[in-house]
């Protein structure tokens, strides 16, 4: 529990140090542990005189408790609603006047709040964190406020967007369970029957040092980095890691569909989801490719011959959205004026088809990893997303050195294995299909 006192501060007899200085795009990082249970990442990057806090917390939406949506999104807004030493609205302001900038989010399996400040503030961006994890304060007057902020952004970010509720439905359709058959935004029936001890119990479980991680990149002496994070974050009392949820779903249930009503939608829609297994499994890079060689940029298969060369639809996209659990591999496609959705479609699949059946070429799979790579490296340009990736490799790998390793795999993919995933995972019975249906008049 959060209320054990923890003991004296002091970091953990050992730490790890990656150095991986030989190869393009590797991030040299070192791992410490608080004696309260609290995971401190550390990068030096002296490229810019700037430095990025980023704290998750391992808790999501698939953590909530049944008929208890929403808790983590509105969770994340109650964060900046005041601690003990920062006034409501105060974060904000903090970061603004030292000519930082900060922002936070909420997924299905973790909540981030990151800064990025000059170097010579990397104090005020701890100090900041810790002062909220140690001491939020919660009244009935700051969740009914944020309650209805959470209400008014479903209403204008959802409810009101042309297909905000189709995918909804696309994201929950195809899972049974709790965790990720309801939204992370959250149900209204849901978010008008909590109380604010309901928001208390759910700070006290999960906002706490041995279920969080810091990390921390940028122009920084790493010793004098982790003295600061010891005296602002030392004492907080540790309180216990948050257990993973079952994640029970499994693919391969049968086809499932639903039409949407959308009434703001001036052309139909199609949400196409295949399930497919947790992020960290061996065939994630090959699926990853996969979806790039479908939709990604002007010349995919799917871009090409549904936009270019049939002009049956004016945008087709998709993303691989990996989880803890079983994650989805994601197609959308927006039809033309005139053009029945249907023909969309039937489009799509049959260059599923074509790659389950007769593969890629050569040509194609030169060119995924010649892109893939880039993205791969230019992505760490930044140091927020740096912070960002080495969060993502220990939440969802287990181990922030897949940071330096993971090109290796989607390196190591082959034309056979990217027919061999398309075969497997992009089928029928592995299929939930939703369709967005504007006003008929």
């Amino acid at each position: 529990m959060r209320r054990i006192v923890a003991a004296v501060a002091i970091l953990a007899i050992a730490g790890a140090v990656y150095a991986g200085k030989d190869k393009a795009g590797q991030i040299d990082f070192e791992e410490h542990t608080l004696a309260n249970g609290l995971r401190v990442i550390l990068s030096e990057d002296h490229s810019v005189p700037v430095v990025a806090v980023d704290v998750w917390y391992h808790v999501g939406s698939a953590n909530e408790e049944f008929e208890r949506s929403g808790f983590a999104h509105l969770f994340e807004h109650m964060m900046f609603e005041g601690s003990e030493n920062v006034g409501k609205t105060e974060h904000f302001q903090h970061i603004s006047d030292a000519g930082g900038k900060m922002n936070g989010s909420t997924t299905q399996d973790r909540t981030n709040y990151w800064e990025i400040l000059p170097a010579n503030r990397l104090n005020l961006g701890l100090w900041l964190e810790a002062d909220r994890m140690r001491s939020l304060v919660i009244t009935e007057e700051k969740f009914e406020n944020q309650r209805e902020t959470v209400k008014e952004e479903r209403r204008m970010r959802i409810d009101n967007e042309p297909y905000g509720a189709a995918f909804l439905v696309s994201d929950t359709l195809c899972y049974d369970g709790w965790e990720y058959g309801h939204t992370v935004i959250g149900r209204m029936v849901d978010l008008d029957a909590a109380v604010a001890g309901d928001v208390q119990r759910f700070f006290d479980k999960y906002y706490c040092p041995a279920n969080a991680v810091v990390t921390i990149v940028g122009d920084i002496e790493p010793k004098k980095a982790m003295k600061m994070v010891e005296e602002y974050f030392g004492d907080i009392p540790a309180g216990e890691p948050a257990a993973r949820p079952a994640y029970a779903d499994k693919p391969f249930k049968g086809e499932r569909r639903e039409d949407v009503d959308s009434p703001k939608a001036n052309v139909p829609a199609l949400f196409v989801s295949y399930m497919i297994p947790p992020h960290d499994h061996a065939d994630t890079p090959a699926l990853s490719l996969l979806n790039s060689l479908l939709v990604e940029g002007e010349s995919s298969r799917m871009h090409k011959r549904l936009v270019k060369d049939e002009e049956a639809a004016f945008a087709v996209f998709g993303f691989v959205d990996g989880r803890l659990g079983p994650g989805l591999f994601r197609l959308i496609a927006a039809s033309n004026a005139g053009v029945d959705i249907a023909e969309c479609e039937r489009m799509m699949y049959e260059e599923i088809d074509r790659v389950a059946n007769e593969g890629i070429t050569a040509a194609e799979m030169e060119k995924l990893k010649i892109s893939f790579k880039s993205d791969y490296v230019s992505n760490r340009q930044t140091v927020i997303n740096k912070a960002e990736e080495l969060h993502h490799y220990l939440l969802f790998h287990g181990d922030p050195g897949v940071i330096n390793t993971e090109l290796d795999d989607y390196m190591a993919v082959t034309m056979e294995d990217i027919q061999r995933v398309a075969k497997k995972y992009l089928t029928k019975n592995n299929r939930t299909v939703v369709t967005a249906v504007p006003p008929t008049s």
